[in-house]
């Protein structure tokens, strides 16, 4: 029933601009979304982020949805920092530059283009209801067309290929949001890690619980041979390769 409400509550208000009031972005404008309701506390991700001084870096913000982490990290970067944004649901990629022009950012490039570990097209698929639901992985994709989603073909690249082409800045930070498709974005981001040595903020998701502890186990392993450190963010613990089955769910701050 809840699912239901707010389902029906985003769709009324998806043209509703207001004055976020909760989360990062609070203080910021948006469009749609129902950010205009108050709420008590913040998640513990987004207190974490809030203790980053990002000042002055390039932020490279993958899956962007509607542009909420896009704002705060172009606030959070300030006018001598930069943010690309890289989010392949056309619909997605209209309202993430809108709410970045309704608060005037100029330090904001928004890329319409998935990233993975190769250059295709390829379907993904999302719920109409729930735009950041949408997904490139196998697994998921298959549970969301039984409910019902859509579909759609989108470019997908790497993202080593995108810096190359297009001259991006090197990143100081990389905030991965892509549900399930996590290893395949870092796969083709191999050289960047490489090169630049950015910080890394990692969602894990995954269809169901093995194919979240596979991804999770892919991830720490491959940034564990980059010699990254990896702390799950909502138990505050370390996370190796004896223990990466407990990064199956949650966030991973990587540097």
């Amino acid at each position: 029933m809840l699912q239901v409400a707010n389902r029906f509550a985003r769709t009324v208000f998806q043209n509703y601009v207001y004055t976020i009031r909760h989360g990062i972005a609070t203080g910021l404008k948006r469009r749609g979304g129902l950010g205009f309701l108050p709420k008590s506390s913040l998640t513990k991700e987004e207190r974490f982020l809030m203790t980053l001084d990002l000042k002055g870096q390039t932020v490279y913000d993958i899956g962007g949805w509607e542009g909420v982490f896009t704002l705060f990290f172009a606030r959070a970067v300030g006018n001598t920092g930069f943010v690309v944004t890289f989010e392949p649901n056309p619909d997605s990629y209209s309202r993430i530059l809108e709410n970045v022009g309704l608060n005037h950012f100029s330090n904001v490039v928004v890329r319409m283009i998935a990233l993975g570990k190769e250059s295709r097209r390829d379907t993904l698929v999302f719920s109409a209801a729930s735009l950041g639901t949408g997904s490139l992985n196998g697994d998921i994709k298959k549970d969301l067309l039984l409910g019902g989603a859509k579909t759609i073909q989108v470019d997908v690249d790497k993202l080593d290929h995108q810096v190359i082409e297009h001259g991006l800045s090197r990143p100081d930070f990389v905030k991965i949001d892509v549900e399930g498709l996590e290893f395949d974005v870092l796969v083709g981001m191999s050289n960047t890690i490489d090169q630049c040595k950015p910080k890394l903020y990692i969602e894990i998701h995954g269809a169901n619980v093995e194919k979240k502890i596979e991804n999770a186990r892919n991830v720490v392993g491959l940034l564990s041979q980059k010699g990254y450190t990896i702390r799950r963010i909502e138990s505050d613990e370390i996370i190796t390769d004896a223990n990466a089955d407990h990064a199956k769910e949650g966030h991973l701050y990587c540097e």
